[in-house]
C-alpha cells in the first residue's frame, strides 16, 4: 500500500493534489465534488481586494483607491452592491461544515493597506490558510522603480501577517529579476509558502476586427517546464513550503514536481479539460509509478532531483544552447 499524504503549511493533507482557485471552488457543491473526487485541499476562487475596499468604503471616499483604473469605479462597484465579500465569508463557513479537507481562502491583491484587516474575517470564518495573488503589472517605471514594486508585494505580506494567524502562502509571478533573492524576502516578510507560478489571462488580436480578445484561458502541459526548472533550484534555498501550479495535466507531471521538491501540486486546467473526476485518475497514476519503484510514501523521493541533491546541478541552471546534436544532424 501506498501512502501518499503529505504536509503543507502544517495543514495535514490526504495527498499532495490541491484544487487551485477557479470556478470550481467557487461554491460549496464544487467543493464537496472535488473532496469527493480525491482532493487533499481546495483554494477558493479569489476575492478581489478592490471588492474588499469597496465594502469598507463608498467609492468616492475610500483613501485607498487612487491606484485605481480609471474604468474600475462601476466595475468594483457591482461587487459590492451584490455583497461578494459577505458571501465569500459564508462560502468558508459552509465549505468547512460540508468538508473536512483544508480550506484555502485567497485574496487577489495588488497593493498594502486598510484591506489587509480582512485576513482577520477570513481566519474567523474557519479558512485553514490564505493564499495571496499578488501581481503588480510594472507598466510605468517612470512612476514607481523594480525595487519599489517589490517593496509592495513585501509590505503586503507584512501587512497580512499583522492581521491573522494563518499560514500565508504567496502566488507570485515569475517577472522578477532575480527570482531566488524576491523568494528569499518574500520568506523573511512571513511568507509561509510559494506557490509556483502565476498563470494571468493573456490578450490576443483580432486582425480583421483589430480588436483585443482574451487569450487562451486554460495552460497546456508545456508550461509545466516554468514552476519545474524554479522549484528545483529554490527547493534548496528556502525554508518555507512550495507548491506547484501551472501545466500540471496528468500524473507524471506530478510526479516530476514532487522529485524536485513540490510539497504540493495545484492543478485546475487539467480538471476542465477533463472533469474534476480526473484527480482520481492522476492520483492512481502517482501511486502507480510510486508501486513500481517501491516507494511506500511520498518522502521516499520528494526532492531527490532538486538542484541541491544534484550531481550535475548546473544543469538545472542551463537555458541557453548554442547547437544540440542529435546523431549526424544539428540543430541551432
Amino acid at each position: 500500500m501506498t501512502d501518499l499524504s503529505a504536509k503543507y503549511i502544517g495543514l495535514d493533507l490526504k495527498n499532495p493534489l490541491i484544487v487551485g482557485s477557479s470556478g470550481l471552488t467557487n461554491s460549496v457543491e464544487g467543493i464537496v465534488e472535488c473532496e469527493e473526487a480525491g482532493a487533499g485541499a481546495v483554494v477558493l476562487k479569489s476575492v478581489f481586494e478592490e471588492q474588499i475596499l469597496a465594502t469598507v468604503a463608498s467609492l468616492s471616499d475610500a483613501s485607498d483607491v487612487s491606484y485605481w483604473h480609471a474604468e474600475a469605479a462601476d466595475y468594483i462597484g457591482q461587487y459590492g452592491r451584490h455583497n461578494e465579500v459577505d458571501r465569500y465569508i459564508r462560502l468558508i463557513r459552509e465549505s468547512k461544515e460540508a468538508t473536512s479537507i483544508p480550506i484555502i481562502a485567497s485574496i487577489h491583491c495588488v497593493s498594502p493597506g486598510t484591506w489587509t484587516e480582512f485576513a482577520a474575517r477570513v481566519e474567523e470564518a474557519g479558512a485553514d490558510a490564505l493564499e495571496l495573488n499578488i501581481f503588480i503589472f510594472p507598466g510605468d517605471p517612470l512612476r514607481q522603480s523594480a525595487r519599489e514594486t517589490e517593496q509592495a508585494y513585501l509590505d503586503i505580506v507584512k501587512g497580512v501577517k499583522k492581521n491573522t494567524k494563518l499560514p500565508v502562502s504567496i502566488k507570485m509571478s515569475r517577472s522578477f529579476s532575480s527570482l531566488p533573492d524576491m523568494a528569499l524576502r518574500l520568506q523573511s516578510a512571513g511568507a509561509d509558502s510559494l506557490v509556483l507560478f502565476n498563470r494571468f489571462y493573456q490578450f490576443n488580436v483580432d486582425i480583421e476586427t483589430r480588436k483585443v480578445v482574451p487569450g487562451e484561458f486554460l495552460s497546456s502541459s508545456s508550461e509545466i517546464a516554468f514552476p519545474l526548472r524554479w522549484i528545483s533550484v529554490l527547493s534548496g534555498l528556502l525554508d518555507c513550503d512550495l507548491a506547484a501550479t501551472t501545466g500540471v495535466h496528468d500524473g507524471e507531471g506530478v510526479i516530476k514536481l514532487l522529485l524536485v521538491g513540490a510539497d504540493a501540486v495545484q492543478v485546475c486546467s487539467a480538471l476542465y479539460k477533463n472533469g474534476v473526476g480526473y484527480l482520481r485518475t492522476m492520483l492512481d497514476e502517482v501511486e502507480a509509478w510510486m508501486a513500481r519503484h517501491g516507494h511506500q510514501k511520498l518522502s521516499d523521493f520528494q526532492g531527490t532531483m532538486s538542484q541541491g541533491r544534484s550531481s550535475n546541478p548546473a544543469a538545472h541552471e542551463r537555458v541557453q544552447f548554442m547547437k544540440l546534436s542529435t546523431g549526424e544532424q544539428e540543430k541551432i
